[in-house]
């Protein structure tokens, strides 16, 4: 009943909160642009992002959904929606928002019950909140509202950045769950690839 009722939530806020977000006076006009994912993942074998929604300039919104996905063995996730709004007829407002309800990351290396990615830009201003990550558990260790950028080793696969923020002109990004794939060979440690979970950027300029 506990994780019907993460994900009854989860779906509200990826499918109401960003169609009735009401965005604040803006303080001149810009244009807003944004994108947001369920899951993306880039690998020497894999390249493929799945419910992606791209809101173009002078658009006003753009969505996607899948129920299910499993992206080269690596990643399954359910009940993906992903939302950008160009609010503001003035183009100077955008919310960004990826809702996931179960995740399971590297045959359970990494697992949630629900991930929200929120990204809000107006002029001048950029922000997450909103974000969140449900029963979040690495490497068998529960993790509680992880604060921003927080980064935890995963010994022989990389490491992992939970609730990634990333400023950006004229607004943000935000990866809620990215793993970073990692092979030490004779010493050299180099990235082969990235996971990322709940990705949402919003941006005015």
């Amino acid at each position: 009943m506990k994780n019907d009722s993460i994900r009854r939530a989860v779906r509200f806020v990826g499918l109401v909160l960003p169609l009735t977000w009401a965005p604040r006076a803006a303080l001149a006009q810009g244009t807003a642009t944004g994108q947001s994912y369920g899951v993306g993942v880039a690998t020497a074998t894999v390249n493929q992002t799945v419910a992606s929604a791209v809101l173009p300039a002078g658009e006003m919104l753009a969505q996607n959904q899948v129920s299910d996905a499993t992206v080269g063995g690596l990643v399954s996730a359910q009940n993906i929606f992903s939302i950008v709004n160009g609010g503001g007829t003035d183009g100077s407002d955008a919310v960004s928002s990826a809702t996931l309800g179960a995740v399971n990351i590297l045959n359970g290396l990494i697992t949630a019950d629900g991930v929200v990615a929120m990204a809000t830009s107006t002029v001048g201003n950029a922000n997450a909140d909103g974000s969140s990550l449900a029963n979040l558990v690495v490497n068998g260790v529960q993790v509680d509202d992880p604060a921003p950028n927080t980064r935890m080793n995963l010994e022989g696969v990389g490491y992992v950045v939970l609730n990634e923020r990333i400023p950006t002109s004229g607004g943000i990004k935000v990866n809620m769950i990215h793993v970073v794939l990692q092979q030490t060979v004779l010493g050299i440690t180099r990235t082969t690839g990235n996971i990322i979970v709940g990705s949402a950027s919003a941006k005015v300029s």
